[in-house]
This record gives C-alpha cells, sequence and structure tokens, in this order.
C-alpha cells in the first residue's frame, strides 16, 4: 500500500511548528475501542463512518505545562469480492505532552490544534494501526493492515501562493 498523505497547509506548519520543538510526548493512553464483526447475526454495532483521516482534538491542562490530544479515529474491513463491511473497529487515544514550564507565550488553542492535526498524528498514527492489527487478529478474522501515514512537507511558500493564485 502507499499509505496516506498526511499535507498539512504552510499556515498549519507555521502555526505547529514552535510546538513542535518544544513538545515531550509524556503518554498514550487508549480511552476507547470497540470493534466488531458487521457481519455476525444480531451484531448490534451501528455502522460508525469512516473518514480519511483521524479527527484530533487538542486542550491544555489548566495548571500544568501539559496539554493532551485526543486521537478518534473508524476503519472498515471489507470482504474484496464482494465489498461487504466485515470489520469495524473504532477507538480513541489521549495523547499527554508537557513543555517547558518558562515557555511564554503559554501555547495558544490555534497552535495547539495546529500540533495535533500534524505532529501528534504522525505520534499516534503507530499505535492505531498496531490496535487495529491486533484486534482483528484476536477476533479470528481477515487480517486488515492499516496503511502508513506519509508526512508531506508543504510547499515553500513561494510555490504556495502560486498555488493558491492559479488552483493547483
Amino acid at each position: 500500500m502507499n499509505g496516506l498523505a498526511l499535507r498539512p497547509t504552510l499556515e498549519q506548519f507555521k502555526r505547529a511548528h514552535r510546538l513542535m520543538g518544544i513538545a515531550s510526548l509524556e503518554a498514550v493512553r487508549l480511552i476507547h475501542v470497540r470493534a466488531a464483526d458487521m457481519t455476525a447475526d444480531g451484531c448490534p454495532v451501528k455502522n460508525a463512518e469512516e473518514r480519511p483521516m483521524p479527527t484530533t482534538a487538542a486542550a491544555l491542562i489548566p495548571h500544568t505545562n501539559r496539554f493532551r490530544v485526543i486521537f478518534g479515529h473508524v476503519i472498515h474491513g471489507k470482504r474484496e469480492t464482494t465489498g461487504d463491511t466485515e470489520i469495524q473497529v473504532d477507538a480513541s487515544f489521549e495523547l499527554r505532552y508537557s513543555y517547558p514550564l518558562d515557555t511564554q507565550p503559554v501555547p495558544t488553542p490555534d497552535e495547539l490544534q495546529a500540533f495535533a492535526d500534524t505532529n501528534a498524528l504522525m505520534n499516534c498514527w503507530p499505535y492505531w494501526r498496531e490496535l487495529v492489527q491486533s484486534t482483528v487478529t484476536r477476533m479470528n478474522l481477515p487480517p486488515i493492515t492499516v496503511p502508513l501515514l506519509r508526512y508531506v512537507p508543504p510547499p515553500p511558500e513561494a510555490k504556495a501562493e502560486e498555488a493558491a493564485q492559479t488552483g493547483g
């Protein structure tokens, strides 16, 4: 598989850049997981919408030099011959980061979200891949190999401006 492409905009990269240089990942914690054989008779799980990329949400942890990112994603395994959904796995992880106590100014909500949508997503992806692989294997169902997540850097400013003007 070629993998998924994480393509941050130049603006996202600029907003996330300061935190990329100072944030330290302290913990990754699974906070929700659900897996289902969607073809099993009486399966109570409703079909969750699969999105091309995970969702992320970031927030400061009050009165600390820490912040958290919630990463959520859904994947469906499909039988190649029929296209029917066989397997659904959805999960959420909490990633906790710290930054130096003397950081000024304190990270803004825009910086935190840009970091979540770029760096934190890359940090969590291996945990997501392993969760899907091991969960589906434990269900004795056909394996799902989650594609790699590849970082595609934003174009330099001049090229970004030119692309925006030409629509490409």
